[in-house]
């Protein structure tokens, strides 16, 4: 499975490591399959792929990747790889990199497969050549150059990948949230709050708190939980009718979650707000 990137986590890191620049390499391949890497001859260095033109699909120890311009794809030292190249062929820029992280870092994106989705950007194609070019140009200036390049194009990527996802999860979000206002009385999951949008739960949960500051379950509860508070101050609904009515079939689960998150019993509760009891 490909990993999901905090892209904050993944710009520190870059940020954070002591970078070596092993090659970077323009290649086009013709339509066909490839095994670019074994499990007796691996990746040598850690890997970015970037697509230029056409596309082609690979496979970094068995996890897929379809790289077309707009998608970067990463591979980590020692994984096995394999290609595929339909008819359109396909033209990409490859960077081997070592990164040395300092010890107390706990970040290991650099030992992972992911991939980013920056989007077509004719900015970053252009520093990608220029890279390239540098990178194929000896002298200690240029090694010099080839680390800038490398530092801002990486930036634009991730720069790029922010406000792509920032834009959908912002809709995604809002929807999502829409959706608990209208279902909250029903069973809500996380799987099934990301399924709505055909989302990796993961991304979706990472996604929902950067927005709201609470995961999706913790919203769905805050949310019936504020609803319930509203029905025992105005209405003489019993509190296994009010439970039921915000999701919750059990009135003893729901008024031990409702002290938990509202620091008083649904009963001390309607008391306090000076609202009588409903008459038996």
């Amino acid at each position: 499975m490909i990993r999901i990137v905090d892209l904050n986590e993944l710009a520190g890191q870059f940020a954070a490591g002591a970078l070596t620049i092993h090659g970077v390499y323009l290649s086009s391949l013709e339509p066909g399959q490839y095994e670019g890497h074994s499990k007796e001859r691996p990746t040598p260095h850690a890997g970015l792929v970037f697509a230029l033109r056409g596309q082609a699909e690979f496979a970094f120890d068995g996890t897929s990747c379809e790289l077309v311009p707009g998608v970067v794809a990463h591979g980590a030292k020692n994984m096995t790889l394999q290609l595929k190249v339909p008819a359109t062929g396909f033209e990409y820029v490859l960077i081997h990199y070592t990164l040395k992280l300092p010890a107390e870092s706990k970040l290991e994106y650099h030992r992972t497969h992911y991939s980013l989705e920056p989007g077509e950007n004719p900015r970053i194609v252009e520093m990608l050549r220029q890279l390239h070019a540098a990178a194929n140009t000896p002298g200690s200036l240029q090694s010099l150059r080839v680390k800038e390049l490398f530092y801002g194009t990486i930036g634009e990527v991730i720069g790029c990948a922010r406000n792509r996802l920032n834009v959908e999860s912002r809709s995604t979000v809002e929807h999502a949230l829409e959706y608990i206002h209208a279902h909250y009385m029903e069973p809500l999951s996380l799987r099934k709050l990301a399924g709505l949008h055909d989302w990796d739960v993961k991304k979706f949960a990472y996604a929902f708190h950067k927005y709201v500051g609470l995961f999706p379950i913790d919203y769905v509860i805050r949310h019936r939980m504020a609803r319930a508070s509203e029905l025992l101050a105005t209405s003489r609904c019993s509190v296994g009718d009010i439970a039921e009515s915000v999701g919750y079939g059990d009135a003893h689960y729901f008024s031990r979650l409702f002290k938990k998150h509202v620091g008083c019993s649904p009963s001390e509760f309607r008391a306090r707000n000076g609202n009588d009891p409903p008459i038996l």
